[in-house]
């Protein structure tokens, strides 16, 4: 009977979280890696490494319904897996000892948070790995039981191989997990049989090379074989894992970044009942503590392993990665609740409990506006008007993830610009042009560099690029701007522009009109594409020598952008060449708080102030440039501030490093 009703309960927590993820559904292709997915969805195609074998498997069965559009059915997968999760987040509650009252609190807490309900409404991996979170602390409770067999071991452990497959990340609290079952009855061949199955679970990986092999109609990759398995699930075709070297003070504000992220996610009300619940007694307590330190060994790995930059970028990078911890904080909630109910005289336990019930309502009322993405069409308009614009038969380079995926996603599903040819400087998603995989990863970037070259110099047809590349400007490339896309060309080329210049339309939309609503309801990736027309405006306004006009623009590039150092520079720099001085100052510290672990902001306060004929000031800022990232140019910078100072030793000492330096950076 206890179980019937906990399945009852599991049930209808799914069915509500059912219906707020489906109201908030994205109709259509999203930002970031959306595109992408949901053309491996499409085709069983192979997403980026990992590959995600698992998800793409699920994602091709609701690829497959015949209903709605390809983005629809993909995203709803997001959905539906989320609703799993809220309905296992429920049996996870009352498995910890919460009495039904403080369980719906919990569970509404967990299924409502930002992170939870934003990666259950667009194409995205998340909510799979969610639920396996919480099917394994589920399955890890029962294995610990006394009464706890062989059977109870195999589901575990096969489900924690399979978990790696749902996400990466998975394999640290799957490995908890597997310790904290095997300390009890320890022996080694309980150890070996756990071993045996989770291998077992993990096999689902030669998907992978098996597609692959297929050659589908997208693929992140097109290495094949077991060798290519193993580069794709360590990463080694994707990036180096770590970062940047450890440091104390960079670990102490990723440790705190993530907290805020959490405790922004659930909500103050949330934070406030888990404050309570760390020091509730009984069993819901030592069941809640096993899935805290499990959760908590996700956040340890990205400090430890990953050494992420903790920026707003990075952290709008790592927050779906931290669920687990936020189904932890939800449980101390729910614990909360059982805690405040026993300090509470039990005349006002009733009152107590409607009101925190009236709070858990208020939170997710907000983060539904928060979270809802049924409107949001910023990406496809993004997608088109990357595309629309080009010149029959032009090729179209891209760079980062977000152009790159809307692009393939446009071309390849929407049937738009067929004529395009488009190319990839960080892989080879639309063909090995540049001979990328006979190379090791360190040699693409000279690689894809001389075809580029290569390409300009001998081409007669619009080359136009999303964005720059610094090493082709570097080379003398010139870059025109057309759009939100520049046409590069080499000066007499065959290739070279001869139209007329792109001239800013009056009716170019500003990005705060693209994102109706406070710009912090929507995602940093969605947010990045909008600051790219005001940004665009801008740069235009600005090459024409119209700087007032500029400045308007840039401002609304920063308000959008509002945690992008970079759109505080730029307006920075706009004010500080229209005459306003105060506000550009206020800028540039506005960029030195949101990116501390950059040396771009403090060299660029310096030359302001240099400017400004502070030059001391200038000279400190420098310094500070130099400690973040030491280098031979910010170096001499600091001594030529320091000359201007009148500090002769001081800078005769930066212009010693600043040549060592320059000796050991040209060795290297």
């Amino acid at each position: 009977m206890r179980w019937t009703r906990a399945g009852a309960g599991s049930l209808a927590a799914a069915a509500i979280a059912a219906i707020l993820y489906g109201a908030t559904l994205a109709r259509t292709v999203g930002a970031g890696d959306s595109g992408e997915l949901t053309l491996a969805a499409e085709s069983l195609g192979i997403p980026h490494p990992p590959g995600y074998p698992l998800w793409a498997l699920l994602a091709r069965l609701a690829a497959s319904i015949p209903v709605a559009t390809l983005a629809l059915r993909v995203n709803a997968l997001s959905a539906v897996l989320a609703s799993v999760g809220a309905g296992l987040f429920w049996l996870l509650a009352r498995r910890s000892g919460l009495r039904p009252l403080p369980a719906a609190v919990a569970t509404a807490l967990f299924a409502a948070s930002t992170i939870v309900w934003r990666s259950a409404v667009e194409a995205e991996v998340y909510a799979l790995s969610t639920a396996f979170f919480l099917l394994l602390c589920l399955l890890a409770l029962r294995a610990r039981r006394v009464d706890a067999g062989r059977r109870e071991d195999a589901l575990f452990f096969f489900a924690a191989g399979l978990s790696v497959l749902a996400h990466q990340t998975l394999v640290f609290p799957a490995a908890a997990l597997g310790l904290w079952i095997l300390s009890r009855r320890a022996s080694i061949a309980r150890a070996a049989a756990g071993l045996a199955w989770a291998v077992g679970g993990f096999t689902l990986a030669l998907m992978l090379p098996i597609r692959g092999g297929a050659g589908p109609a997208f693929a992140w990759t097109e290495e094949r074989g077991l060798a290519a398995l193993l580069d794709n699930l360590l990463r080694r075709n994707y990036g180096g894992l770590a970062q940047n070297p450890f440091r104390l003070d960079r670990a102490t504000d990723e440790v705190l970044g993530m907290g805020a992220i959490v405790l922004g996610a659930i909500g103050w009300v949330g934070g406030v009942l888990a404050a309570l619940g760390i020091f509730a007694p009984g069993r819901e307590r030592s069941a809640t503590q096993t899935v805290a330190l499990a959760a908590l060994t996700v956040p340890a790995a990205l400090v430890a392993l990953i050494a992420f930059t903790p920026d707003a970028e990075h952290f709008a990078q790592v927050a779906p990665f931290l669920t687990p911890v936020a189904a932890a904080v939800a449980l101390f909630a729910g614990a909360g609740v059982e805690r405040a109910r026993a300090l509470c005289p039990p005349r006002g336990r009733d009152a107590l409990l409607a009101a925190a019930a009236a709070c858990v309502v208020g939170t997710v009322a907000l983060h539904y506006v928060a979270s809802d993405r049924s409107g949001f069409r910023m990406a496809e308009r993004y997608g088109h008007d990357l595309l629309d614009r080009l010149p029959s038969r032009a090729t179209l380079v891209l760079d980062g993830d977000n152009e790159t995926f809307l692009a393939a996603y446009m071309t390849r599903h929407e049937g738009l610009r067929p004529d395009v040819r488009l190319l990839h400087r960080r892989g080879y998603l639309f063909g090995d042009v540049d001979g990328l995989r006979s190379l090791p990863r360190a040699a693409w970037a000279s690689a894809v560099r001389r075809g580029d070259l290569a390409r300009l110099a001998a081409t007669k047809v619009p080359v136009f690029y999303a964005t720059p590349p610094a090493d082709l400007v570097e080379a003398g490339v010139a870059f025109r701007q057309e759009g939100i896309v520049y046409r590069a060309s080499f000066p007499g080329a065959p290739g070279a522009a001869t139209e007329p210049a792109w001239v800013l339309p009056a009716a170019w939309p500003r990005s705060s009109q693209l994102l109706q609503g406070r710009p912090e309801r929507f995602d940093y990736v969605t947010r990045k594409l909008a600051v790219t027309y005001s940004d665009a405006a801008a740069r235009w306004l600005w090459d024409q020598g119209r700087i007032e006009d500029a400045l308007p623009w840039f401002e609304d590039a920063a308000s959008v952008g509002f945690d992008f150092p970079g759109a505080h520079l730029n307006y920075a720099t706009a004010a500080a060449a229209a005459g306003e001085p105060d506000l550009a100052l206020s800028e540039f510290l506005r960029a030195l708080a949101l990116a501390p672990y950059d040396p771009e902001p403090p060299a660029r306060l310096a030359v302001f102030l240099a400017a400004a004929g502070r030059p001391r000031e200038a000279a400190l800022w420098f310094e500070k440039a130099f400690r973040v990232e030491p280098r031979s140019e910010i170096a001499a910078d600091a001594a030529r501030a320091w000359t201007l100072a009148g500090d002769e030793a001081r800078a005769q000492v930066w212009n010693d490093r600043a040549r060592s330096l320059a000796r050991a950076e040209r060795v290297g």
